[in-house]
């Protein structure tokens, strides 16, 4: 439907979309397209150009426009490897965008890692990144909690917990953020309220979405 004449709906009503299709990874295209899903299209109306003009106002540039190095990742790429030591490339590209809000090319990753993080490339190239063993003495001795950011090219982020000595799976929950202490928190208390007591230990990495239930 042509949007000649028709006003852009209020950007407040539109914020939560554009960030939850920019997150997504959508291109401008499809996002205008699934806000125009939302809009009532009868009253408003939204383009391709429009939107990008929107979409830049609000401090969200794609990779080439953000034209990072790996001198200008530097400082991010550090905070990140302090509490994911071992991610790769496609990791990190996510871990940038998703908690920095910084768009990078797999090219700027690999050439940093290659000029910053040799050891590490050469671990890699080796095969010596093994997994670790931990022991739990018994049930509920240990909930092991981790999330999972594959999905989060779709808009899914996946959360779980699981008592690693019966195998028992806590909870599993998919949202479009698994970044969110207070969100983690809740899944962790609900399971706890639900069952009438705490493991001894809980076992995360350090990320700061852990810290609800860590502390």
């Amino acid at each position: 439907m042509p949007n000649q004449n028709k006003p852009t709906p209020p950007l407040e009503e539109m914020r939560p979309l554009i960030m939850r299709f920019w997150k997504a990874r959508l291109t401008d295209k499809r996002i205008v397209e699934e806000l125009r899903k939302h809009i009532d299209t009868n009253q408003y109306g939204i383009g391709l150009t429009k939107f990008i003009e929107i979409r830049k106002g609000m401090g969200l540039f794609r990779t080439r426009q953000q034209g990072h190095t790996p001198e200008s990742i530097q400082d991010a790429m550090l905070e990140l490897r302090a509490m994911y030591p071992n991610a790769g490339a496609r990791e990190m590209i996510s871990l940038l965008f998703h908690e920095m809000n910084m768009a990078v090319s797999r090219s700027v990753i690999r050439t940093y890692f290659a000029t910053y993080e040799p050891h590490l490339v050469r671990q890699r190239k080796a095969r010596r990144l093994q997994r670790r063993r931990f022991w739990a003495a018994g049930v509920n001795d240990i909930w092991a909690i981790d999330q999972h950011d594959k999905w989060l090219r779709f808009g899914l982020a996946l959360h779980t917990g699981i008592e690693p000595f019966s195998g028992r799976i806590l909870w599993i929950r998919v949202w479009h953020s698994n970044r969110n202490s207070q969100l983690i928190l809740s899944y962790y208390l609900d399971v706890v309220d639900e069952l009438g007591f705490i493991p001894l230990v809980s076992q995360s990495d350090p990320g700061t979405e852990n810290f609800g239930i860590a502390n």
